[in-house]
């Protein structure tokens, strides 16, 4: 092979082995390629930023967003995947009912217990990603049991679904902090997934207290925080896609939102 052929290949391999490390290498699920519990409540979790749409990169370290583009009428509708399995499959019944696509995070002990959940919410072509291995309060780990944490569910996921998924969410808190989003590029992650909507739905209020925790706060380009094992999200969930189409906006899965 001639010198110049050797280099036109070498630089040929080199991109490829860029555009892997910049994506989802492990990719191996039946949904479009991207692709847990209640938030600990606490106003020093808060930030005033409002991270910006982030194109992902795990090269640059993994970055923080909270929301879509909001020049788009699309809203992400995701999902904790904890507790009873039996509510999370009703939940799972009612959007695909709906034609609806979502976005699940899982706890990775929920997904040790019952396996079969990863290739449930597969097989609704939702988006399924890592929000930890135990649920514990984030901000409180340090790096080297930030990285378990991550890396753990990151490990369960592959051995449930095939893949580790595109998407992180921390656990215990709204925002990430650096040592979080360090845990989450160690485990392969280049997104770490907030939201701007807290549905409310983890303190089991009464259906009206979570669809106005909802429809009163959103707006184009959101990301909806809530959750799978709650009878009250299956109660309220038909008044939320009602308002939602009300309000001509589209529930999608974080895949359709942020592409």
């Amino acid at each position: 092979m001639s010198m110049n052929r050797r280099l036109v290949l070498r630089s040929t391999l080199a991109a490829l082995g860029g555009a892997t490390a910049a994506g989802c290498s492990d990719q191996k699920q039946a949904t479009t390629p991207p692709s847990a519990h209640a938030p600990v409540p606490s106003s020093t979790d808060q930030s005033s930023r409002e991270p910006s749409v982030a194109t992902p990169t795990t090269r640059r370290g993994a970055t923080e967003v909270s929301h879509g583009p909001r020049s788009v009428r699309k809203v992400a509708l995701t999902f904790h995947g904890n507790g009873d399995p039996a509510l999370a499959r009703t939940l799972l019944d009612q959007v695909e009912r709906a034609g609806v696509r979502i976005s699940v995070f899982v706890v990775g002990t929920w997904l040790v217990s019952h396996p079969e959940m990863a290739q449930r919410v597969l097989q609704g072509k939702h988006d399924l990603g890592n929000h930890t291995m135990h649920h514990k309060a984030m901000r409180r780990l340090a790096a080297p049991e930030a990285q378990r944490e991550v890396g753990d569910c990151a490990a369960v996921l592959r051995r449930t679904a095939g893949s580790a998924g595109c998407w992180f969410r921390a656990s215990g808190t709204q925002q990430t902090t650096p040592v979080i989003r360090a845990a989450a590029t160690a485990a392969g992650y280049a997104t770490c997934v907030s939201y701007d909507v807290d549905g409310l739905d983890w303190r089991d209020p009464d259906a009206e207290t979570v669809r106005r925790a909802v429809l009163e706060t959103v707006k184009p380009g959101s990301i909806v925080s809530l959750h799978l094992g709650h009878p009250v999200t299956i109660e309220v969930l038909p008044a939320i896609l009602t308002g939602l189409s009300a309000k001509r906006l589209e529930p999608v899965s974080l895949t359709e939102l942020l592409g």
